[in-house]
């Protein structure tokens, strides 16, 4: 039986704080989490794969979960979390192969680092973020960043968060339960705030128009799994079927969880066993 080990790394005096679950020498999982989102998301994903044969890790990106903070809000941006994913990679897999999983901003990231030529990313697992985003889509999610609650009670923490991840279609007691704990603090003002820096959200530009990534994808040829939310604002049908459209690898699959909107929490069983079926690890031991 494993356990959740969390772990840092440091770089260039910047703490980056990770989990880290399974056996030294397992296939790596590399994760990587949404916008104001941690590492512990994934922890009953790590327990489960890492009983079939995976290691999984996942990081807290700068100025979530247990990581530093930047003292530049500007460095919240996507270059900043290349490098330290980078990094981190190259600390983890010491040149070995492994899988990415990202949600998200995750996602995103994992676009950009496939084609890094000294990691050997094998295989990509993109959850409700693609090749193509609506400016007014991404608008919403920075709204929510740029105005994280602040509450005097646990209870309306809980409320808070209860209502920030009301499309993620859990629908499990235990996972609001682990979700609470590794995402509200309680701050020396004795305020109950969340598990990421305020600042995130004040560095997010208003976004005027579609981003588009489409050289960016049609570089991939990872094999490559989308999942999308069925009822989501960020990865519209049209954009998922166009991305299996111009795909130019060796495999691509498509999987929609029809209750969710942005994001499908890979959280509940479910979620978790279509993922290690498609990781070929689904009856494993």
């Amino acid at each position: 039986m494993y356990e959740i080990k969390q772990k840092i790394f440091e770089i260039s005096g910047f703490k980056i704080s990770y989990t880290d679950t399974g056996a030294k020498y397992g296939r790596v999982l590399f994760c990587v989490h949404g916008l104001l989102s941690n590492s512990r998301d994934y922890d009953f994903l790590a327990l489960e794969l890492a009983e079939k044969g995976y290691r999984v890790v996942s990081i807290d990106l700068p100025g979530r979960g247990k990581s530093d903070h930047f003292k530049d809000p500007s460095l919240y941006a996507p270059q900043s979390y290349i490098h330290f994913c980078h990094a981190l990679i190259n600390h983890v897999t010491k040149g070995r192969h492994f899988d990415y999983f990202g949600v998200s901003l995750g996602a995103m990231l994992g676009m950009a680092l496939s084609n890094l030529s000294d990691i050997k990313m094998e295989r990509l697992i993109l959850v409700d973020a693609g090749a193509e985003i609506s400016g007014d889509a991404l608008n919403i999610v920075a709204q929510i960043a740029k105005s994280p609650p602040v509450c005097h009670s646990y209870d309306a923490a809980r409320q808070a968060l209860h209502r920030r991840c009301l499309s993620w279609g859990i629908n499990e007691e235990y996972i609001w339960q682990h979700l609470e704990k590794h995402n509200i603090l309680k701050n020396k003002q004795g305020m109950y705030v969340f598990h990421y820096d305020p600042a995130i959200g004040r560095a997010l530009p208003r976004i005027n128009e579609t981003v588009k990534m489409w050289d960016l994808w049609q570089q991939i040829k990872q094999p490559t799994l989308l999942i999308r939310g069925g009822l989501s604002m960020l990865l519209t049908v049209e954009t998922a079927m166009k991305m299996r459209e111009t795909y130019k690898g060796k495999d691509f699959d498509l999987i929609t969880f029809n209750s969710c909107g942005h994001v499908p929490n890979m959280m509940q069983k479910d979620h978790i066993k279509v993922l290690s079926s498609w990781l070929g690890v689904a009856n494993k031991k």
